[in-house]
């Protein structure tokens, strides 16, 4: 047997020695190189640390820390409020289409159920007795945008913060959408004339 002839069956048997390791069961335990990266000293979640005074594993972040990219520097933006607390007269954000959209998209799911589709306080929650503020009243058609945008942020009276469930620009969207609910809701015949819509379409018989 030549040299080429020896490393052709060598490499064969080598092969076929590799397949048969593919897939076949074993009741060896497996081969641990490093056992550190297997059995870590941690601790689980709830558990307790003796290391800390609160003897409390989970540790909450440090007073004053900003998760990267959440610095809500700009009052304006993120509560609606100007320096000195006034709140923002008009929406900062760009109002397009697609933001109105978004806007009715989120007031349907969070603000719907107790404001009711159209924001006049007729909704679910109304048929058990409880009836949440118009949005088309004239208190709120004169409200600054702000306003509006505060009480998704800090609540108001019975309504609970949604700054959790709605972030930043959907909830300027949702203002948005409010404004288009007032307008359209409180629209003049001059207002229909204008858009080439014929008021008599919306006129009830006696």
């Amino acid at each position: 047997m030549n040299i080429s002839s020896f490393h052709i069956v060598s490499l064969l048997l080598l092969a076929l020695m590799m397949s048969a390791c593919r897939g076949q069961p074993s009741g060896k335990p497996p081969i641990h190189t490093q056992y550190n990266m297997y059995w870590q000293d941690r601790f689980n979640a709830q558990q307790e640390n003796p290391f800390f005074e609160d003897r409390r594993a989970m540790r909450v972040p440090v007073e004053g820390t900003v998760a990267r990219g959440h610095l809500e520097n700009d009052p304006a933006w993120f509560q609606g409020v100007n320096e000195d607390g006034s709140y923002v007269q008009s929406n900062p954000a760009d109002i397009t289409r697609s933001f109105l959209m978004q806007g009715q998209k989120t007031y349907n799911i969070y603000c719907t159920p107790c404001h009711g589709g159209l924001g006049d306080g007729d909704s679910p929650v109304s048929y058990y007795g409880y009836m949440a503020a118009s949005l088309l009243s004239e208190r709120a058609r004169v409200m600054p945008d702000g306003e509006i945008y505060s009480a998704i942020y800090d609540g108001i009276n019975t309504m609970n913060s949604y700054r959790h469930q709605i972030d930043v620009e959907d909830r300027w969207a949702v203002v948005a959408y409010v404004r288009a609910l007032q307008l359209s809701q409180g629209a003049s015949e001059e207002d229909l004339r204008r858009l080439n819509i014929d008021p008599e379409q919306f006129t009830t018989g006696e």
